[in-house]
């Protein structure tokens, strides 16, 4: 075999052979000049039909290909417009391996994309001598191409839970697969119009078929699934429901922090993470500092005996038991005097067969939990996102929901 031979079956580019004498190995570049088969036929970028005569030839063009031998690597070739019978005009010839009018070839722009799912654009552009905007726009457009290669599948366990995008309470929601652990869908708000307009476009089929759904106790959430999951069993995640117990308590840690005087803001200071953190968790000395603070501050101590009593709520064996223990743990709230507690016990009473059909499905939305320090990492290395959409895609990305890019160089045929 040939070495023009052996170059061609290396640059694997079907239809096109090695130019005698049109490879240049410089320093920093390797520029391959090709040229095509004979008897080929020319196929029109605009619809597929293929002729056997071209309309004219193009100047002749470097594109950038795949490195090799750790240079840059340019390809040299002669483009052809066809004059197609079908759509009755002049157009470029279709290539297998680059879209028309592009720069670089598909096999390195998916090599760049998959630079991208491991470093951040800054660092891909400047590795590969591309501009940060280049480099932005191959990175969303292979995500975009992976996400309608998505297959979507029946959920039969739902997660619905809330990121943030930025600071100032700016949040999205995000759908889970609670079987599969994976996103399956985001939108970047949490009113009900938008979330009810997903479960439209995710299928009346879907949402048939999930069984149950896990979520705060959230309003437009509520109503949302109570429209378009008639079937499904709502789950309140017990963890948001820990969220509205501490918070609770601090408030009351507020109340008295407000009302005591000097030094009584002295032993108050320092207190929150006493107050919220398991007591079994805490060092001696912790503990026994607390001790004091509880010896007093009354209220307070109500408060941490309020909150310890109902860490047992979740280990109930079953709902009838849960049920039981709900209506005492509440009953002692009201009798407490706290007005914070008071108020929680309404909340707990008002949602109290969301938050008992935990002990029916044992779900939890502790999946976002990890999603979540995820997308800090992903915000932190990106330095913040201008893109909603590109930024989704990326969220998709990172927690697996996408499948692999494709093997092969094939083109788009949007």
């Amino acid at each position: 075999m040939s070495r023009r031979s052996v170059i061609t079956e290396l640059l694997g580019l079907q239809g096109w052979n090695v130019a005698k004498d049109g490879m240049t190995i410089g320093e920093e570049d390797v520029v391959v000049g090709i040229e095509r088969e004979r008897g080929l036929g020319y196929e029109c970028s605009r619809c597929g039909e293929t002729t056997l005569a071209y309309y004219d030839q193009l100047p002749r063009r470097r594109v950038r290909d795949f490195p090799v031998w750790g240079r840059r690597s340019w390809v040299e070739f002669t483009p052809v417009r066809v004059q197609c019978r079908r759509c009755g005009g002049i157009a470029i010839e279709a290539l297998g391996w680059i879209e028309p009018y592009q720069h670089l070839t598909l096999r390195y722009e998916r090599y760049v994309a998959a630079l991208c799912d491991i470093l951040p654009v800054l660092d891909v552009a400047e590795q590969e001598g591309l501009s940060k905007d280049t480099v932005y726009r191959l990175d969303r457009k292979w995500l975009g191409r992976r996400e309608k290669e998505r297959v979507p599948r029946e959920v039969r366990l739902l997660g619905i839970d809330e990121i943030a995008l930025r600071k100032g309470h700016v949040y999205a929601t995000v759908f889970y697969d609670l079987e599969r652990r994976e996103v399956i869908g985001l939108v970047a708000t949490r009113r009900e119009r938008a979330v009810g307009g997903w479960f439209r476009r995710w299928g009346k089929a879907r949402c048939r078929a999930v069984e149950a759904v896990c979520m705060d106790l959230w309003g437009p959430y509520l109503n949302s699934v109570r429209r378009h999951c008639k079937r499904a069993v709502i789950v309140f995640d017990k963890f948001h429901v820990y969220g509205y117990l501490s918070a609770a308590i601090d408030e009351v840690r507020r109340i008295e922090q407000n009302k005591a005087d000097a030094e009584g803001k002295k032993v108050l200071k320092g207190s929150r993470w006493l107050l919220l953190k398991n007591t079994e968790n805490l060092r001696r000395k912790d503990q026994r500092r607390l001790q004091e603070l509880m010896a007093l501050n009354k209220p307070l101590q109500q408060a941490h005996l309020l909150k310890e009593d109902f860490t047992q709520f979740y280990t109930c064996p079953n709902r009838d038991q849960a049920a039981t223990f709900l209506q005492h743990w509440v009953a002692e709230c009201k009798q407490s005097r706290l007005r914070p507690f008071q108020q929680l016990a309404k909340r707990l009473l008002r949602w109290g067969q969301g938050i008992l059909a935990y002990f029916q499905h044992r779900i939890t939305n502790a999946v976002s939990e990890g999603l979540n320090n995820k997308i800090k990492v992903l915000k932190r290395r990106a330095y913040g996102f201008h893109d909603i959409h590109y930024f989704f895609l990326k969220i998709l990305n990172i927690t697996g929901a996408l499948p692999k890019l494709a093997s092969g160089t094939h083109r788009n045929t949007e």
